[in-house]
């Protein structure tokens, strides 16, 4: 079984320092399932996903992404990725994108926003509008 989903989680997990107890329960989950999927014994429901990417604030596509995919990509460009507000408004306000030093424009965040979403969808996020 692959366990990509579960080293996934118990990353987020450790980064923001909770135990596994104290994430499942803050999830609505029982521990030694998340400990399960964390070990890669259990798959967890698509529920389970989106709770888990509720409660971490990330898109559901991360879960999903192979992590060599993202060996080019800087901390914060990763963290761009899986955004789950993708609104002009919150990534003007939250991040400076810029190429090459200079400031890109709404229509090229929109684009930029159109391919983002493309490949969630690949990646499983299927209610993107």
């Amino acid at each position: 079984m692959n366990n990509s989903v579960g080293t996934k989680i118990k990353r987020l997990r450790k980064d923001r320092k909770l135990t596994l107890r104290e994430t499942a329960e803050k999830v609505g989950l029982d521990h030694s399932y998340l400990s399960k999927i964390e070990r890669g014994v259990q798959n967890p429901s698509l529920k389970t996903i989106e709770s888990l990417s509720n409660f971490f604030n990330v898109d559901r596509s991360y879960f999903f992404t192979d992590d060599k995919n993202l060996e080019p990509f800087s901390d914060a460009e990763k963290q761009l990725a899986f955004e789950r507000d993708l609104s002009i408004e919150n990534l003007r306000k939250n991040y400076n994108i810029t190429v090459d030093g200079k400031e890109v424009s709404d229509d090229e965040i929109n684009v930029m926003l159109e391919v983002l979403k493309a490949y969630r969808k690949s990646k499983g996020s299927s209610d993107i509008d």
